[in-house]
């Protein structure tokens, strides 16, 4: 019989029972209303489902909604499997739409098991993704495609960063010089926001100031206090916007007048994020105003900047949001969005201000699946620290485990949040997927490669620390997630490397790499050793915003699912074949030099595991040589290296 463990959806239900393993048999689809037709949940249904074959689907939805979807909507939902048909029941449109999301999953495993009932609703009511379309434009269907993607995981906010040093994406009737060459049209925007209240999903808008202003300051360069120059570079820059002067926010005013008439949503993204003190500390004009107003330092400036915002806006009826650069003890009321290690959670909610975690979701660090979903949000400071301190010991990063550690500095400013009496709460997560290495053709595999388990993590009770059988079953599901899904990641893959003249048997040996963790690939070894050393980063960096994506890099997973799947079968034959792909090429296509070193490391691999079967090596020497082969190798990593290692253990304890 199957059991809980056996279903294939993603996120996993929170309540699920399973009476029989035999299937509803199939027959034509067709949908029959229990009360008055839900326009939204009906479309929504015939287009996930019209082609199933899954029969009858009775649909009961208490309270039809035609607005946007709010904060706090009510998104529980039932599930029952009978032999008359299928029976979805919900409060409200919300909740239908994730119990449909579940169907189209169930229907797709072929796992539509009579007896089988479902009650469900989301651990969080905050289940979002960053999407950057600032340092590379993404193309209007590409935000269409993510907005499918994440109503069928059952997340409900898309957070685009529309603007950055690099471009501002977004229209502008009152100041045309501001929008960049590549940006959205109005009626664009309109569309996508409609197609995803349709969805269930909201769409929150960032417009980042003070800071990350570099392209607004070219366009109008009176709204800053020095001259800049475009930049198509990345990283942290000194341009930002003269918050002393009227005009600014005068500016501001019209800017956001704008944003809030094509987004619904009740909060509008305001960034405040690294904003460099060097333009307002050696200004004249800042320090008097500092001075005049007892704001007692650039902190102090920035806060009061984020103060006439909140205003502004609060007049508008939105809410502000920020990322935690924000904080500080005379902050307004405001969304604290954390990033900066799990300690700005909780400074944020100890000032009774509620907050957003991303902080363990970062989608463009490339690290593994396991590594998001092993994070409770909710778990208390110490367990998450001990949690971040853990990753520099995980094999797979061990070579970015300095960089780890520098983070730690981030824990500066640290309070006890048990010890504060607090109103203010964890509202959910959202995982991030910052573009400095993703544009359209790389944006899929990168995204939903990982981005299920951060959906799991939001909606799930999750146990934590999770159980080896369960994070088995979890990376069961997640590949299984991905057919429902707009992409099929290593699908993407494979037809990258097909279209760059890779033949199968080349691509089955580049599906064992991985590209380098953490900001390896974006800093380039230059600039990473200067911010691991603490001096100033220099500004030469192996990408800007016009290197083009478009070598092997750039199309390979963040994770190998082809090392973990050799996992299991790590053995004389195996190894062998995957030696012989190593060895063999297409006549017209050799292996380009980029790959030239991982690909020796790979064939080495393989030849210890096999010196190791064969008794010439014995396990602590086999296992020694790997560990000494597991370093980056360009932006490469050789992904089954740890899990050779894994297989020696026993042999080791023995």
């Amino acid at each position: 019989m199957p059991n809980l463990n056996s279903i294939s959806v993603l996120p996993k239900p929170n309540n699920l029972l399973i009476n029989g393993e035999t299937r509803l048999p199939r027959s034509s689809f067709a949908l029959r209303w229990q009360v008055p037709v839900d326009a939204r949940v009906e479309n929504f249904a015939r287009e996930l489902l019209a082609k199933s074959n899954c029969g009858p689907l009775y649909l009961h939805v208490d309270h039809s909604i035609a607005s946007p979807p709010p904060v706090q909507a009510n998104e529980s939902h039932s599930i029952s499997i009978r032999k008359d048909g299928i029976h979805l029941s919900a409060d409200n449109t919300w909740g239908a739409l994730r119990g449909l999301a579940t169907l189209h999953q169930l229907s797709l495993a072929n796992e539509l098991f009579l007896g089988l009932t479902i009650k469900d609703s989301p651990r969080f009511h905050w289940r979002g993704l960053l999407l950057d379309v600032a340092r590379h434009f993404l193309p209007i269907e590409d935000l269409f495609s993510v907005v499918d993607g994440l109503a069928i995981l059952k997340m409900n906010v898309l957070h685009i960063h529309f603007s950055d040093d690099q471009a501002y994406r977004l229209p502008s009737a009152a100041r045309p010089r501001l929008p960049s060459v590549e940006h959205y049209s109005k009626q664009q925007l309109l569309e996508i926001v409609a197609y995803a209240a349709n969805r269930g999903v909201r769409i929150i808008p960032e417009v980042d100031v003070p800071g990350h202003v570099t392209h607004w300051l070219t366009a109008y360069p009176e709204w800053g206090m020095y001259e800049v120059e475009a930049s198509a570079r990345f990283g942290v820059h000194k341009a930002c916007l003269n918050p002393t002067d009227e005009v600014v926010y005068i500016a501001l005013e019209e800017i956001f007048a704008e944003v809030v008439e094509i987004f619904p949503d009740d909060f509008v993204h305001v960034g405040g994020d690294e904003v460099n003190p060097s333009w307002w500390s050696k200004n004249s004009q800042a320090q008097t105003f500092i001075a005049t107003h007892n704001l007692g330092d650039v902190r102090g400036l920035q806060n009061y900047f984020l103060r006439r915002l909140c205003s502004m806006l609060e007049v508008k009826g939105k809410q502000v949001i920020g990322w935690d650069e924000i904080l500080h003890p005379d902050m307004p009321n405001c969304v604290v969005q954390n990033w900066r290690g799990i300690t700005t959670r909780d400074r944020a909610l100890a000032l009774s201000r509620d907050c957003v975690v991303s902080g363990p979701f970062y989608l463009d660090l490339f690290f593994p699946a396991d590594v998001h979903y092993g994070i409770d949000i909710e778990s208390s400071q110490k367990e998450i620290l001990a949690l971040e301190d853990d990753l520099t010991k995980d094999l797979r990063l061990q070579h970015i485990a300095e960089a780890l550690a520098w983070t730690h500095q981030w824990r500066e400013g640290a309070v006890d949040i048990e010890a504060v009496e607090t109103s203010a709460q964890v509202l959910g997560g959202e995982a991030c997927l910052w573009a400095e290495l993703v544009d359209s053709q790389t944006l899929m595999p990168r995204l939903w490669s990982r981005l299920p388990a951060i959906a799991e993590v939001l909606w799930s009770n999750v146990s934590t620390p999770v159980a080896t059988d369960d994070m088995n079953d979890f990376y069961r599901r997640l590949t299984s997630s991905w057919r429902g899904l707009p992409n099929d990641p290593e699908q993407c893959q494979n037809k990258a490397l097909e279209k760059i003249g890779f033949s199968k048997s080349q691509q089955v040996v580049l599906s064992y790499f991985e590209p380098v963790k953490w900001y390896g690939r974006l800093l380039g070894e230059q600039a990473l050793q200067a911010r691991l050393s603490g001096t100033e980063m220099p500004q030469a960096r192996p990408y800007d915003a016009n290197t083009p994506l478009n070598h092997v890099i750039d199309f390979i997973m963040p994770e190998s699912m082809a090392a973990r799947r050799l996992a299991a079968v790590i053995e004389i034959k195996v190894i062998s074949q995957l030696k012989d792909h190593c060895q063999t090429q297409a006549l017209d296509f050799p292996w380009p030099e980029e790959v030239q070193g991982a690909l020796d490391v790979l064939v080495e691999a393989c030849d210890l595991m096999l010196k190791f079967f064969s008794g010439e090596l014995n396990a602590e020497d086999s296992q020694a040589q790997l560990l000494a082969l597991y370093t980056p190798r360009g932006e490469f990593m050789v992904a089954v290296i740890p899990h050779f290692i894994d297989h020696l253990s026993p042999a080791l304890q023995a």
